[in-house]
């Protein structure tokens, strides 16, 4: 359970990505209200992919909260027995009486230079994901999956006008080394959790042999890393770093500085 608990911890001092963006704009959850929580009804199977566990502390979160009602979440609209999508959460906003649809998002984008564009420099770990394939397929399916006439037979007879549609897409950012005290633009700055570096500069480097390191399992990516107790050393741990880089996985590394006390997160990219 406090595994369990430090994740959900995680998942919620994890700052949104951004206040409004391109007409987006982010529910956001009092961590006050964790107070009441009751954490014996956080169950989760240790087999969900991160991405969906994290939807699962959110849920968890609307259902302890007071300041809001789980109506349904994960709606699949079918017609004619073809998937159109799935809305993630329908809610009732207690406080401004209104229902929300609210899409749910949680990444880690690595900081890419190499892009003209500014939007395009946000990617995935492994180069399969960015912010701007997500913020294109939120605006031109997830959200308007709300107001296809399909949809209307699953809302349990609620008004789509009077539904106000909301994301909260949280996220850490890792950027280059030497980008690590500067501020990048467009997205919070508060979300920069961390550096990357290449596995060429990572091996080479000889001060990374000075400090000691730890792997976190995916489910505990969300971690605050110095909540950690077991460290190995940069030659007990590299056959773990080399074992994902050889499968083009660039891996989630904690490492400790033990001269300064302190740790730090990094991604070690396979490219």
């Amino acid at each position: 359970m406090n595994n369990l608990k430090n994740q959900f911890l995680g998942f919620l001092n994890t700052p949104l990505l951004f206040e409004r963006l391109h007409n987006l704009s982010q529910i956001k959850l009092d961590i006050n209200e964790i107070e009441n929580f009751d954490f014996t009804k956080l169950n989760i199977t240790d087999n969900l992919p991160l991405g969906k566990r994290i939807e699962r502390f959110f849920q968890f979160y609307i259902e302890q909260s007071s300041n809001y009602e789980l109506i349904k979440s994960n709606i699949q609209i079918i017609h004619d027995k073809e998937t159109l999508g799935e809305l993630d959460f329908l809610l009732y906003d207690k406080m401004a009486k209104k229902y929300l649809h609210i899409e749910h998002i949680y990444k880690f984008y690595l900081y890419d230079e190499s892009f003209s564009d500014e939007i395009e420099r946000f990617i995935g770990p492994n180069q399969n994901d960015s912010f701007s394939k997500k913020l294109e397929k939120l605006k031109n399916k997830q959200l308007p999956l709300l107001f296809k006439k399909e949809t209307q037979n699953y809302l349990e007879n609620i008004d789509i006008s009077a539904i106000e549609q909301k994301v909260c897409f949280k996220g850490n950012i890792y950027v280059p080394i030497d980008l690590i005290d500067k501020e990048i633009p467009i997205l919070n700055n508060s979300c920069i959790r961390g550096f990357y570096i290449n596995r060429e500069e990572f091996f080479k480097q000889k001060k990374f042999r000075e400090f000691q390191y730890f792997l976190p399992s995916r489910d505990d990516w969300i971690i605050d890393c110095n909540t950690n107790k077991i460290w190995k050393t940069f030659d007990k741990v590299i056959d773990e770093i080399e074992l994902f880089l050889n499968h083009k996985k660039s891996p989630l590394v904690w490492l400790k500085n033990r001269k300064e006390n302190r740790c730090e997160s990094l991604f070690v990219t396979w490219w």
